[in-house]
């Protein structure tokens, strides 16, 4: 991500951009193995021809239906990954993959476990010290360990813009510091806000109000905490640190989740001037608590206004769920999550996202997640380096350049010096899931997304055939979806 400032009358308003797509340079948008793949067909078709026209037209003709689907785009994937993609769905369907069933009517396991790829997941509760128990998820088939992080950042309402570009910078620096950070897979800031139940509002009273104080205050009081909720929002902002075990060492979950925690406050210090909030690591049951209210948002108000309700990790999945090809149905929810296809072109200001966080009255939930996939320095100089040759070939292999081929020359050029330099590199994509009532529901939800999108630019898409898997990864709990990926290309 590069910066820049702009002229915007008497002020200057720093902007950022230079997210780039990495296109690798070959033939007919093959990439560099399809391309390979068609040189080797065409070789052997031609080897073949002088002793059999019928035995080389049938390998070329093979060639073209296996390279053709590598080469067709639908929505930045493959036509392979399209076609795997429908097959993978209707075969799960068949075999009723798609439901989910848990506790007394469950034949798997009477406990409420979470469904999917989250259903072997463990939580250790570690001792920090400093910040008392901290809870690690553990994903046994991933070897992934990941700690939550509760912020309470203070928003941008009545903050000067200096303030913000600084908390930026923070963060960009905090970004920086994980490409160097061992073992660390991904890094996920999440953004949930649902309506406020004014729970919170009425138990501070409570707590703070005297029975023989004024009638005229106490009246006051009441009147605040009955109307104050009506309209307003609750804002949850969550950040998760996912560590893989490290490798050539024989270690327990135990030692691993020790480990993780122990390097918790380096993060926290460099997390907290990019948020400008206190930084809480998140216990086990206050976990849990989140997790149960994502599936079964109509236990969100009985967990607010009793803590002690927080259900264990083990019973913190639904009763029931249910996969369509574009919802999820889920205990008294239905879901539908989108993934973002193209980062905002140009260049953007440092409030683009607030709208898409922004709460809507109209869903009982909606999340926002923020993934990073951070490079270590050895890999991103190497990136860099072919993402700026490929821009360099796609370019010049054409005899009149596209204005976005010389554009995308320009920022991998950019990046490769800011690199150099020392700035991180950085995968990211945006997951966003909306929660309603009823499958009626669903419509009203996808217009305002597509709404909050377009006020972002970002191009959004659902995420046909895998909604459960998309709704896992968007929740605090670790999941790396690349790595739970079964369609390759």
């Amino acid at each position: 991500m590069s910066t820049g400032v702009r002229d915007q009358g008497a002020e200057q308003q720093r902007t950022y951009g230079n997210w780039r797509l990495g296109r690798g340079a070959g033939l007919f948008g093959l990439g560099p193995a399809g391309s390979i793949g068609g040189l080797l067909v065409m070789a052997l078709a031609a080897a073949m021809m002088p002793f059999s026209t019928l035995a080389a037209a049938i390998t070329a003709l093979v060639g073209v239906m296996v390279l053709v689907p590598l080469a067709i785009r639908v929505n930045g994937r493959t036509g392979f990954q399209v076609v795997s993609a429908r097959v993978a769905w209707w075969m799960a369907r068949a075999r009723r993959h798609h439901v989910y069933v848990s506790g007394v009517a469950s034949r798997v396991s009477s406990a409420h476990q979470l469904p999917g790829v989250l259903a072997r997941s463990e939580v250790y509760e570690v001792e920090t010290g400093r910040s008392g128990l901290v809870a690690v998820v553990v994903v046994p088939q991933s070897r992934h360990y990941t700690v939550t992080l509760r912020c309470a950042p203070e928003g941008m309402d009545l903050v000067d813009q200096a303030v913000v570009d600084a908390r930026v910078g923070h963060l960009a620096g905090w970004l920086s510091v994980l490409s160097r950070e061992p073992q660390l897979v991904q890094a996920q800031v999440t953004i949930e806000t649902t309506p406020d139940p004014g729970t919170r509002l009425a138990a501070e009273v409570a707590a703070t109000s005297r029975p023989d104080a004024p009638a005229l205050a106490l009246q006051v009081l009441d009147d605040v905490v009955r109307s104050y909720p009506a309209g307003s929002a609750t804002v949850d902002t969550l950040v998760s640190l996912t560590y893989s075990a490290p490798p050539g060492r024989a270690m327990s979950h135990e030692d691993v989740c020790r480990e993780v925690a122990a390097r918790l406050p380096h993060l926290h210090a460099g997390l907290t001037g990019a948020t400008g909030a206190g930084i809480v690591p998140m216990s086990a049951s206050g976990l849990a608590k989140v997790v149960r209210a994502a599936y079964d948002p109509a236990a969100a108000l009985d967990l607010a206004r009793d803590p002690q309700l927080a259900p264990d990790w083990p019973q913190a999945g639904p009763v029931a769920t249910r996969e369509s090809w574009d919802f999820y149905r889920h205990d008294s929810g239905v879901s539908r999550t989108w993934c973002m296809v193209e980062a905002p072109r140009g260049v953007v200001y440092s409030r683009l996202f607030s709208r898409l966080t922004d709460p809507d009255p109209q869903l009982l939930r909606k999340r926002v997640s923020l993934v990073y996939r951070p490079y270590t320095p050895g890999e991103a100089a190497r990136l860099v380096e072919a993402d700026k040759r490929d821009a360099r070939f796609l370019a010049g292999k054409k005899h009149r350049p596209s204005a976005r081929d010389l554009t995308d020359l320009a920022a991998a050029e950019q990046a490769a010096e800011e690199e150099a330099t020392g700035a991180g590199v950085v995968r990211f994509t945006v997951l966003v899931t909306a929660t309603v009532a009823d499958e009626e529901s669903l419509d009203e939800a996808t217009g305002i997304i597509r709404a909050r999108a377009g006020e972002a630019r970002l191009v959004l898409r659902p995420m046909y055939g895998c909604q459960a898997a998309g709704f896992a990864a968007g929740l605090p709990a670790g999941v790396v979806l690349p790595v739970h990926a079964t369609i390759p290309f």
